[in-house]
């Protein structure tokens, strides 16, 4: 078709070519769009050695928004977490995870499972498991997510303890509140639920606690955040601010 077009139409040639070349262009910027941070996150705070108990890690990551970041892709390495979910877990169904205890907020979130819950992100699964090992030393973390007012950069706040709970969540709510008053947005607040086979009461729900759920109430009352997304590095529910009324919280 293009000797043709070079025969008979050189500009219908040339657009071809355009045409073209910006396909593989776009190809290959498809190819380069890898599931990882740009750039190392700047600590912002630090407690304690990493791997030790009750120690404490605020970090913050910019970078421009992209697709990659809400779509499927996974971080390198990523399918070891995957199998040993798989391996030690055995059910990994999050609307069956959700019933093995009934509480309100979990049958709330199965009711609306198939809105709200989904695989988990590149960007949480950057954030998912990141200082030690889900299966033998669980920690939690937080996770606030911002854009910028232009729309053309994300800022991620990271919050963890090596415990089993969060506690008091001022060292990253503060700053987020602030960046909001300074017109990012706060997309969604990230929370993970570990597995813990044979404990069905912290076998990885992915619906709030009740201190989960304050935090989101109060983070949407403070800051206008949009979502709570809680996930355990396979699935995630992303539960949208209108629903926070419907939880318990107390």
């Amino acid at each position: 078709m293009l000797t043709i077009a070079r025969k008979f139409n050189p500009g219908l040639r040339a657009a071809l070519l355009g045409a073209a070349g910006a396909l593989l262009l776009a190809g290959m910027a498809q190819a380069e769009a890898v599931c990882a941070f740009p750039s190392p996150p700047k600590v912002l705070a630090e407690q304690g050695e990493p791997h030790a108990k009750g120690s404490r890690l605020l970090q913050t990551w910019e970078f421009a928004e992209a697709p990659v970041w809400w779509s499927k892709a996974e971080p390198a390495g990523y399918g070891a977490f995957r199998a040993r979910a798989k391996r030690l877990a055995r059910e990994t169904d999050p609307v069956k995870l959700l019933g093995q205890t009934p509480s309100a907020n979990n049958r709330l979130v199965a009711e609306n499972a198939r809105a709200w819950i989904a695989p988990a992100t590149c960007l949480e699964k950057l954030l998912q498991d990141r200082r030690s090992d889900t299966f033998s030393a669980p920690t939690e973390f937080v996770s606030l997510v911002l854009r910028s007012a232009d729309g053309a950069r994300l800022r991620v706040y990271f919050y963890t303890v090596n415990q089993d709970g969060i506690g008091r969540a001022s060292p990253i709510s503060e700053p987020a509140a602030a960046d909001h008053q300074a017109g990012w947005t706060v997309l969604g607040a990230l929370h993970n639920h570990n597995f813990h086979p044979g404990d069905a009461r912290q076998n990885s729900p992915l619906a709030p606690s009740l201190p989960d759920a304050q935090f989101n109430v109060n983070m949407a009352r403070e800051a206008g955040l949009q979502s709570a997304w809680i996930t355990n590095g396979l699935h995630t529910a992303h539960i949208p601010a209108s629903a926070f009324g419907a939880m318990e919280d107390e």
